[in-house]
């Protein structure tokens, strides 16, 4: 059964050793391209947290960053004025 063609926010195809190396310096780049392997299935998301040495909720914070804001929501000083302007929000 052939492969589903997984492919980054370029357009290029991911494929498994494209993941990045376990402790890796994490971009916006390197993130998306792990959020994008579990969403085609490539890989579980076990894998991925065993691998990483992360949280499921850190994991979900990507995919919702990735989802909402595209690459830029997973740089670290955009998740966290994101993060900034949901508290206020709630006040």
């Amino acid at each position: 059964m052939p492969h589903k063609v997984v492919k980054d926010l370029r357009g290029d195809i991911i494929a498994p050793y494209d993941l990045p190396k376990p402790n890796s310096r994490w971009n916006s780049q390197r993130k998306s391209v792990v959020v994008l392997a579990v969403q085609a299935g490539m890989v579980s998301l076990e894998d991925i947290l065993n691998r990483y040495s992360m949280t499921q909720k850190e994991f979900r914070i990507w995919e919702e960053e990735l989802r909402d804001n595209g690459a830029s929501g997973l740089q670290v000083t955009k998740h966290q004025q994101n993060k900034r302007k949901k508290k206020g929000e709630g006040a």
